[in-house]
Formats: C-alpha cells, sequence, structure tokens
C-alpha cells in the first residue's frame, strides 16, 4: 500500500510516493515548473494548465508502477489565486504568493496600497500575493473573468481536476492563506469583505477537518488541497507541540504547533484542522540573503580579475570551517526583502570596525543575522504561550546545506538539530495528509510517527 503527495512550488512540481506503513519513501519525481509566464511589471503568472500537465503526469507514473497506491494528496504555493468556471476550468493564470498587484497604489487612497486599502476597509492585515488582495485588485480594476464563479489555489485546482469536481473545496489551511478569514470561526469574514465591496458568491466552500475532496476515476482517494507551509511542517515534526521547525529555502520560517486559537501580531496563526493550528514567523529574504552575499563575493571577484570565478559558496563554506565555531561582532539585519507587514523596511549592517571589516565576519553576520529573525519571531511565540521545546528539526536547502547555520540555531536553542531522512518535506507532508483524510491513519499525529530524521 502506498500514498503519493505532490508539491507545486514556484520552481519545481515534486511527487514522492511513499509506503504507506513504514514511510519510507519509495520514489521521488522532481520536474521543473516552466509554467510561468511574463506579464505586467507587476505581475507573477502562471498557466495552471501547464502545471496540470506536469502533475498529473506524475500521477500517472506512480498509479503505472505502483498499482497499489493508495490515496494522493496535493499542496503547493499558498496564497496565490486562480479563477474556475461552472465546469471547474481554469479561466485565468495562477496569480501566484508572488504577484505584486497589492503592491500597487490604490486610487483616491492618499498614498496606500491596495493590500493596504484592504485591511483597512476589512480589519485583517492583507499584504500583497494573498488571494483576496489580489481578486480586490481585480474586482476594483475589471480583471476577473466573465465567466468566474468562484476561485481557489493551485493545489485545490489539480485535486478538482484529478477526481472530475466542479466546485472548489479548500481545507482551512489554503482558505485562510487567501486572507480575511477568522480563525476562531473557521470560516471566511463575509461581513469583513462586504466593507471591501467583495460579494460572498465567489468565495470558495472550506472544510475544518481533513478529509477527502474526491476519487479518481480509478477510485483512488484524493485529499483536500493542503498549503504548503502546513505541509511542510506536517512532513517534518513528528510531535507537533513541544516541537520547533526551522526552514530556510529562498525564504525562512520557524513553526511551533498549537491546539487553540490565539490573537499574534508579529507572528502569524495558520490553520491545519480543527482544533490544530501553527504560530510562523515568515522571513521573506532567507535563504536569498546568503545568496545575495555569494552574487556580491563573485561580482568582487569578476570586477578585480576580469575573470568569473563562478560559485562561490564552496568556498564560502571553506571559510567557515577554517573559522570554526567563531561568532562575529558584526550585526547584519537580513531583512533585505522586507516583511509583509512592513514592504519598504530594508535591512542593515552594525557595530560595522575596522577589525570586522572583513569577509569572514560578513558570512557569519548573515547568517547569524538569517537566524537572529527567525528567533526574534520565536520571542513572540513563547509570549503567546509556546510551550519549552524538546526537539528542534531542521528542513529545506539553505539549512541543510549549511552546517554552520544549523550549529547557530543549536546554540540559540540549546538543542541539537534533527533533520528529516526525506528531503521534500512539503509532498511528504501531503502524502501523511492523505493517508489521513482517506482513514488509513485514525489520526495526523499517528501518520507523523512515519517519520525518520538522519542519522
Amino acid at each position: 500500500m502506498y500514498a503519493a503527495g505532490i508539491d507545486v512550488g514556484t520552481t519545481t512540481v515534486c511527487g514522492v510516493l511513499l509506503d504507506a506503513k513504514s514511510g519510507r519513501v519509495e520514489r521521488v519525481i522532481t520536474l521543473d515548473n516552466d509554467a510561468s509566464f511574463p506579464g505586467k511589471r507587476f505581475e507573477d503568472l502562471q498557466d495552471p494548465e501547464r502545471i496540470w500537465e506536469l502533475a498529473e503526469g506524475i500521477y500517472r507514473d506512480f498509479r503505472r508502477d505502483y498499482p497499489k497506491l493508495s490515496c494522493i494528496g496535493f499542496t503547493g504555493q499558498m496564497h496565490g489565486i486562480l479563477y474556475v468556471n461552472r465546469e471547474g476550468r481554469a479561466v485565468s493564470p495562477l496569480f501566484t504568493w508572488q504577484d505584486e498587484r497589492g503592491n500597487e497604489p490604490y486610487p483616491g487612497g492618499e498614498g496606500e496600497t491596495y493590500a493596504e486599502a484592504m485591511s483597512r476597509l476589512t480589519g485583517y492585515p492583507m499584504a500583497s500575493g494573498y488571494g483576496l488582495t489580489t481578486h480586490f485588485y481585480n474586482l476594483r480594476n475589471g480583471l476577473v473573468p466573465k465567466e468566474a464563479v468562484s476561485f481557489c489555489t493551485i493545489a485545490d485546482y489539480l485535486g478538482m481536476r484529478l477526481t472530475g469536481r466542479n466546485t472548489p473545496c479548500l481545507s482551512v489551511s489554503n482558505g485562510a492563506s487567501l486572507g480575511c478569514f477568522d480563525l476562531a470561526e473557521m470560516a471566511f469574514d463575509g461581513e469583513a469583505l462586504a466593507r471591501a465591496g467583495i460579494p460572498p458568491e465567489i468565495l470558495p466552500q472550506c472544510q475544518a477537518d481533513c478529509g477527502l475532496l474526491g476519487q479518481t476515476g480509478e477510485g483512488i482517494p484524493v485529499s483536500t488541497g493542503i498549503g504548503d507551509n502546513q505541509a511542510s511542517v506536517l512532513g517534518a515534526v513528528r510531535e507537533l507541540e513541544g516541537s520547533v521547525l526551522i526552514n530556510i529555502g529562498t525564504a525562512s520560517q520557524i513553526s511551533a504547533g498549537l491546539t487553540r486559537y490565539v490573537e499574534t501580531e508579529k507572528t502569524e496563526l495558520r490553520a491545519i484542522c480543527r482544533d490544530q493550528y501553527l504560530l510562523v514567523g515568515a522571513g521573506l529574504c532567507g535563504g536569498r540573503a546568503y545568496a545575495a552575499l555569494e552574487r556580491f563575493f563573485r561580482r568582487a571577484a569578476v570586477l578585480l580579475t576580469g575573470s568569473d570565478p563562478g560559485k562561490l559558496y564552496g568556498a564560502m563554506d571553506r571559510i567557515l570551517k577554517e573559522n570554526g565555531t567563531g561568532h562575529t561582532s558584526l550585526t547584519v539585519d537580513t531583512r533585505f526583502c522586507g516583511t509583509r507587514q512592513e514592504p519598504e523596511k530594508r535591512g542593515g549592517i552594525a557595530n560595522l570596525g575596522l577589525e570586522n571589516f572583513t569577509p569572514e565576519d560578513f558570512i557569519l553576520g548573515v547568517l547569524e543575522g538569517m537566524a537572529e529573525e527567525l528567533l526574534d519571531f520565536y520571542r513572540e511565540m513563547e509570549r503567546l504561550g509556546v510551550p519549552k521545546p524538546g526537539h528542534l528539526i531542521g528542513s529545506g536547502n539553505g539549512l541543510r546545506m549549511n552546517p554552520r547555520l544549523q550549529r547557530i540555531f543549536e546554540e540559540k536553542f540549546g538543542l541539537p538539530m534533527e533533520i528529516p531522512a526525506h528531503k521534500e518535506e512539503a509532498a511528504y507532508g501531503a502524502a501523511l495528509w492523505a493517508l489521513t483524510g482517506a482513514g488509513i491513519c485514525p489520526s495526523l499525529k499517528e501518520a507523523q510517527k512515519r517519520i525518520v530524521y538522519e542519522e
């Protein structure tokens, strides 16, 4: 018996097939997500039909080679939306989470952006890239397709296509990611949306429990989609409460589980399902900060020597190894891409002197700055009642490939870092979600026991 999970990322589409009993990964398929196409300067668009072709191909490969496939789950980039018609087919591009139309000036808003106007009108913190911010802009600018009857995330759309369903049904993890969602009631706030002039008829249905969307033509259960952050946590953490997960890829997140609703400011409360939440602190830059430093070093080499040395991550790793367990007095704020609440905010460098004006200090300073941004979120989580962690879990290539960054987090939390043996945490988590939705596992907690960590 096998379970499959498919994760639609911004740059790749990844499928994982695991043994439903042991949790062992049997096969991984990763394809380039080549669905992007150009738009206006502030747009970030992808073709949902191309993504469907890629995901369906992964499903067919799994189905052909593993006929005992027992369930399938989808996850993918949250926040972004696409519009569907009465037949359940896409009638728009996928407006991804990176779409910036929400940061465009709002007419008559005295310097407000669309996201800021949406926040003011609804009372909810809204950001550019959130599905309902995107819809608000499209509605005000006559860009909602005439055939559109609803909208959903890309993970939900793939589930619709695979089951033949013509109406979206979102898990609360995806529904809440669109914005204006009452997490205490597990439903969109219709009154708040009415204040922004958004009719409720277009809102998709949401489901608070881990359940099924339908079945494939071959009778294989398909679970509701789950947000990629929640899926990556489920696919990496055996025990939600009492664990802290650090994920560093292009962006960065720190996550901890809660079984109750709380009000939060710096961090985000995200729903997994009924009575199961995550507190999440999300950095927009994350691994991009380290990548930016590598580009700086490479650019300097080109300007000084006239030749391109190629990628310098290996050399940076060597410098870190030679430095041992040393620290730096340099303070680097790595919020180079701003924050969700303050997109205009930028990073900085402080305490710079002649003694620490060195490449070694800049490398260590950026790594410690990346960690400090997430630790600042964790301080807020502690204030909200997150229990003292007994487990520190790490995931994402930005962390897996940087042992020094792992040590920095271990020092800050006073715990050894455990890293899942599988690298595709979000797709793995979608498969565990499907095992639960299909009733093969009685609970998510039981499904998560299948996770194995590296020695």
